[in-house]
């Protein structure tokens, strides 16, 4: 009984209790991840969309604008997550919302993780699909089970993933961008008009500040 407990503990990520002081993780291993969960289907979807909708200056303010206000956002928050070590639930619950205001939030947050996980990891089990062929439901599943098991073990084995797979990214991200912006000049891309339904400046800073704002919740408070 008591190595479950120290087992429990070892993984505990307090999210029904207040961060201990001793348990704050370094800022360095919290932006990897953070940066890991930036690199999402859901980031990918929302460059294609202002490329496709809009010239290059315009998607420029829209990307500036929209993080500046996502900053803003990111940083108050942060603020009271650092200084209270709650979760976004938690303090949602103390704040003024109650007990049901927290459990409606949570319930929207919950719902909207469940789809954007069933998206993604289907992405995930085509690619894998693609390289190395197979029925697709079996890869499906064998990637759900994958992720979940990261999940389950909390934040310190998003922590290793992160540290894994980000660099990996970065060098798979570096790599297609080159290929596919290598046959067009800087000045080509500039003065590119958009190839789709003009999308305007504040549809577009609305995408990105609002994108980018749900997983904003998972990692303000450690």
């Amino acid at each position: 009984m008591e190595e479950k407990d120290t087992v429990a503990e070892k993984f505990d990520d307090y999210a029904l209790s207040r961060v201990p002081q001793k348990e704050r993780k370094h800022w360095l291993g919290i932006a990897t991840m953070r940066f890991g969960q930036i690199s999402a289907l859901t980031q990918f979807l929302l460059g294609a969309a202002l490329g496709f909708g809009m010239d290059f200056w315009t998607a420029f303010w829209a990307l500036t604008l929209g993080s500046v206000i996502l900053e803003i956002v990111s940083i108050l928050v942060g603020i009271a997550g650092m200084k209270e070590g709650m979760s976004t639930t938690l303090l949602v619950r103390w704040t003024g919302f109650g007990k049901f205001g927290s459990i409606l939030l949570s319930f929207i947050l919950a719902i909207s993780m469940i789809g954007w996980f069933g998206i993604q990891n289907e992405v995930f089990a085509h690619g894998l699909q693609e390289l190395l062929g197979g029925p697709i439901w079996a890869w499906a599943i064998a990637t759900g089970l994958l992720v979940t098991l990261i999940v389950v073990f909390g934040i310190f084995s998003l922590g290793i993933a992160a540290y894994i797979t980000v660099p990996l990214f970065l060098i798979v991200v570096l790599y297609s961008i080159s290929s596919v912006l290598g046959d067009h000049s800087l000045s080509e891309l500039i003065h590119m008009h958009a190839p789709g339904p003009s999308l305007s400046l504040a549809a577009g800073t609305t995408m990105v500040a609002g994108g980018a704002l749900l997983p904003e919740r998972l990692l303000h408070r450690i």
